[in-house]
């Protein structure tokens, strides 16, 4: 399924004018039509940790703009129960962005931000599941119409 850029502000939680912003400076955003579903749900999961990154680190979206294209790609690709193991490794020193077991020595020259995923996968997934409807709920097939037959009509 894939949701508008006004459901992927509502699930990352960016204002309008923020969203604008970042669509400037992110090519990953910028693709999208204007009010058309165009975003995966891989698309939300990579705006949230950059949001959470700029939230908790103060780092500037422009700053993020290098690593940016890495994090959508793997939250695209990487299926969610592997990324929920594993921690996201931004090394902002050579705009590199990759995925490392929990256990697993991290690779770096500088500096770094490690996101742990799996509280904010849990979390989209919970939402996710409360916005779209259940497939139990859904009519199994669509309504058609049903033609009565010739002896039917003849005893009404």
């Amino acid at each position: 399924m894939d949701y508008t850029p006004g459901q992927l502000r509502d699930l990352v939680g960016l204002s309008k004018e923020t969203f604008r912003h970042w669509r400037r400076v992110l090519p990953a955003l910028s693709t999208g039509r204007k009010h058309a579903p165009c975003f995966s749900a891989g698309d939300v999961l990579a705006t949230i940790v950059l949001r959470r990154v700029t939230e908790s680190c103060g780092a500037r979206i422009g700053r993020l703009a290098g690593v940016a294209s890495g994090v959508f790609d793997i939250c695209n690709r990487t299926p969610w129960e592997v990324l929920a193991k594993r921690i996201l490794v931004l090394d902002l020193s050579v705009n590199r962005c990759m995925i490392v077991a929990e256990s697993q020595d991290i690779p770096v020259d500088d500096a770094v931000v490690i996101c742990s995923l799996e509280s904010r996968i849990t979390a989209l997934e919970s939402r996710l599941l409360r916005s779209n409807p259940s497939p139990a709920h859904e009519p199994l097939a669509p309504a058609t119409a049903v033609r009565r037959s010739s002896r039917a009509q003849e005893q009404t």
